[in-house]
């Protein structure tokens, strides 16, 4: 009997650490694509999630059939009903909640790890850029900005780019854990001094650096 109590205390406590790691999972791949699940096809979630609501459900079922004398019929007919019904709902609340607040977070996908001036009329840059995460990024411009923060140079060179995850009109593609190195015509004269230059796009941050025109 106490074997059987530890046993299913285990299952319980097993499953809410399937249901847990569920929850950061998830949240962890909604603010920087840093979790495994964002490597992995989206039905294994559901399958971390079954199976997390399978043992909590044997848990639950198994310890409370070891306190109760009588109706353990009636309690186990009831538990395997309620409770992967109200946790499913639980879970459902809680994604909720990160999708909501993750919804404003544009996380960082790269960093620029060098930058060359190769011309100062026009400006040309060559930028090595590596990615952060392990979701592919796209770069959809860049921006020079002067040390007054203040945006002086632009450049929207874009192509028709597919990939495996997204087909359409980009600067680059930035393939998860690679570098690559892009070449940016401003097509302007900039003053020397001091600049950052600045990759970007759509609910996303890309990397900045600074650089020095002579």
């Amino acid at each position: 009997m106490k074997h059987s109590r530890l046993v299913f205390g285990f299952f319980a406590v097993l499953g809410i650490v399937f249901l847990t790691l569920c929850l950061v999972g998830i949240y962890l791949n909604a603010i920087d694509a840093i979790s495994v699940f964002a490597a992995l096809p989206s039905e294994f979630v559901l399958w971390f999630l079954s199976i997390g609501i399978l043992f909590l459900t044997v848990g639950i079922v198994g310890t409370g059939r070891q306190h109760l004398k009588s109706r353990k019929r009636l309690f186990t007919a009831l538990a395997a009903v309620l409770v992967p019904v109200l946790t499913f709902v639980a879970m459902f609340f809680a994604l909720t909640i990160i999708v909501v607040n993750t919804l404003f977070i544009f996380p960082m996908r790269s960093e620029i790890t060098q930058v060359t001036v190769v011309d100062t009329n026009p400006l040309v840059l060559s930028v090595d850029v590596k990615a952060l995460t392990s979701r592919d990024s796209i770069i959809y411009g860049a921006n020079v900005m002067n040390s007054n923060d203040v945006i002086v140079a632009e450049i929207f060179e874009r192509e028709y780019i597919v990939s495996k995850n997204w087909r359409g009109l980009a600067t680059a593609i930035l393939p998860s854990g690679s570098e690559i190195t892009l070449t940016l015509d401003f097509n302007t004269t900039l003053p020397s001094g001091d600049y950052l230059v600045r990759l970007y796009a759509w609910e996303a941050n890309h990397g900045i650096s600074p650089f020095t025109l002579p």
